[in-house]
């Protein structure tokens, strides 16, 4: 295993922006905390994931944070395995793929390119109240426990779970986001992945989706503009009734209430 840790130089909220380009992020946001701390790890002691981790660079000014960790190198895939699912993310692969493995067996193909499989990554993030997060990934999935102030959230295929913020700003390009409590401001843009808002408390909300679907739940405090709009998804949007909703969808089905 690789393992390194990253401590604030400061104690209280936090403004943290972490490069993870492939791997998972899980986030705890805690009342009884006074410093942040970002733990990267591997199960790997060696090759391309704990090069990677060992490599990772970090600074800050003030309260602002930031750590990142560097791209794998070419031909390089990570794989994790969770009960019967087999997750993989693969960088650039020059040439063809000749094989993966699945439960400790080769999978084997044409071509001549070899592919190196890697443990994944790992961000463990425990951050005070009142902290702010970006994070920028190809692949990674995040997971955030807790409210923070302001989330930014970019990646091409990973998706965002996140408990609560006051303002999010996502855009994915196949990745889902799921959102559990909004309160001021909302914007999130995707071609493929869905939208889902449990509980929009928020005076404005940006949507937009290609294929994806989108479903909204309102609450009492809602208020101001809500835009949803998908080009073959489905979007709902429920508990509209002080919201000024403009709503679309091309080809898919459309409902408010």
């Amino acid at each position: 295993m690789t393992e390194r840790t990253f401590l604030s130089l400061s104690t209280g909220p936090v403004v943290l922006g972490l490069d993870l380009p492939v791997g998972s992020l899980t986030v705890q946001v805690l009342s009884n905390i006074t410093t942040a701390s970002v733990v990267l790890r591997t199960d790997d002691e060696s090759g391309p994931a704990a090069d990677a981790i060992n490599g990772a660079r970090s600074s800050q000014d003030g309260q602002a944070l930031a750590v990142e960790v560097p791209e794998l190198p070419g031909n390089v895939m990570t794989q994790s395995v969770s009960g019967r699912r087999v997750v993989q993310h693969a960088g650039t692969v020059n040439g063809a793929v000749t094989g993966v493995t699945i439960n400790g067996c080769v999978v084997t193909g044409g071509g001549n390119a070899g592919v190196v499989t890697v443990s994944p990554i790992e961000a463990r993030v425990i951050l005070p109240i009142g902290s702010a997060l970006a994070v920028v990934s190809q692949s990674s999935d995040a997971r955030v426990y807790g409210n923070v102030e302001r989330m930014e959230f970019r990646s091409v295929s990973g998706d965002l779970a996140i408990d609560g913020a006051r303002e999010l700003n996502a855009t994915t390009t196949s990745g889902d986001v799921a959102v559990g409590h909004l309160t001021e401001r909302l914007t999130v843009r995707s071609v493929s992945g869905d939208i889902t808002l449990y509980g929009y408390a928020g005076a404005e909300a940006d949507l937009t989706t290609t294929s994806g679907d989108i479903d909204v739940m309102a609450q009492g405090r809602a208020s101001g503009d809500l835009r949803a709009h998908s080009v073959s998804g489905d979007v709902s949007v429920t508990g509209s009734g002080a919201l000024r909703v403009n709503v679309r969808s091309v080809s898919g089905r459309v409902r408010t209430r």
